[in-house]
């Protein structure tokens, strides 16, 4: 068919506004597999049972799906204590604390790509540069150290430290690592066992700084956001939040007036939340607190803010674990009956 000169403009602008409405047109996301685009719920376990379990939630929050990493790997046990989750690209790591191994594994499909055993010692948390994996190894009397793996997961290094090695960020080409935390005197009374931030140059993999938090609480959680790393202390009484420069190391202390007893983090895109003995979520914006909501639990165990919706599981060690979801009103969206031991959330 020839188009005559005079139609010929108008046919070119049909065209093009077709071509401009259909660019428009909302792209719709491919699932990458059964578990994308929901929240993974990790279950401990018991401590000499082989219990720990992974349990998937939609993001809708109206499908559940227990037990997924047996599930897609032949009834394969996960292990005992399941303690934390990295992820590194397509990969998940699954940290088990006991019996010393590391299980990764696909993120979507939750089916078993390799493990990392080796010089592992009661292991606990994970972080990732683009050329190591780091992870954290803790048995609270005589490991503590940290663990150096390459992208192979063959074992390169260790790092001793004087006390703890516990939570651990990787932000700016530095690994941040929690060397101090709780101890307890005859009696059962919390102490710190000092109040040191170490942190590790991820090119050289040696220590570069010791960060000396200014006051004399416990240190509870630390969390990065990509340009500081914030680490919370505290006791009965008072709670501080520490602001620290990723790239310089330098601290800076903000008191958390009216939130005694802080203990747990959560970041959720750029806003970061606690949460407090007492069960009372917080907001943390700049310099200050503000409560937020009291959630229940007899014991706040796991906590997370993923998508503007709060997770607390209350535990048990022998038998399902409670979950309950909340928006940033304060209402009861959910709540759920999970694994043994629940500890923890992670956006998938």
């Amino acid at each position: 068919m020839k188009i005559s000169k005079l139609l010929a403009p108008a046919f070119a602008l049909t065209l093009l506004f077709n071509i401009s409405c259909r660019t428009e047109d909302p792209v719709v996301e491919v699932p990458k597999g059964a578990y994308d685009q929901g929240i993974l719920i990790t279950n401990e376990g018991g401590f000499s049972t082989p219990t720990a379990s992974v349990t998937f939630l939609t993001k809708d929050l109206s499908k559940q799906e227990n037990n997924i990493y047996s599930a897609n790997n032949s009834g394969e046990k996960l292990g005992n204590v399941f303690q934390s989750v990295g992820f590194k690209g397509d990969l998940a790591y699954l940290v088990m604390n006991v019996p010393n191994k590391v299980e990764i594994v696909n993120r979507y499909s939750f089916k078993k790509t390799g493990s990392i055993t080796s010089n592992l010692s009661s292991p606990r948390y994970i972080a990732f540069t683009g050329t190591n994996t780091y992870i954290t190894n803790n048995d609270f009397f005589n490991v503590r150290k940290l663990n150096i793996y390459d992208n192979g997961n063959n074992f390169i290094k260790s790092i001793d430290f004087d006390r703890y090695a516990e939570k651990i960020t990787a932000v700016k080409g530095f690994i941040y690592v929690q060397t101090d935390g709780t101890t307890y005197d005859a009696d059962y009374n919390e102490l710190p066992t000092g109040h040191t931030i170490t942190r590790i140059n991820g090119t050289t993999n040696t220590v570069d700084q010791t960060i000396t938090l200014n006051d004399k609480l416990i240190i509870r959680d630390m969390i990065s956001d990509g340009n500081f790393v914030y680490v919370l202390t505290s006791d009965e009484k008072e709670s501080n939040m520490y602001r620290i420069s990723a790239t310089s190391g330098l601290q800076q202390r903000i008191p958390l007036t009216g939130a005694p007893g802080a203990q747990k983090l959560a970041l959720d895109g750029n806003k970061l939340y606690f949460l407090t003995a007492s069960n009372k979520v917080f907001n943390f914006n700049a310099d200050a607190a503000m409560e937020l909501m009291k959630v229940t639990a007899d014991y706040a165990y796991g906590f997370n803010v993923i998508d503007g919706q709060v997770y607390v599981s209350d535990p048990s060690f022998s038998s399902s674990s409670k979950v309950r979801i909340y928006n940033m009103n304060g209402d009861l969206l959910k709540t759920m009956t999970t694994g043994i031991g629940t500890n923890g959330f992670y956006k998938n």
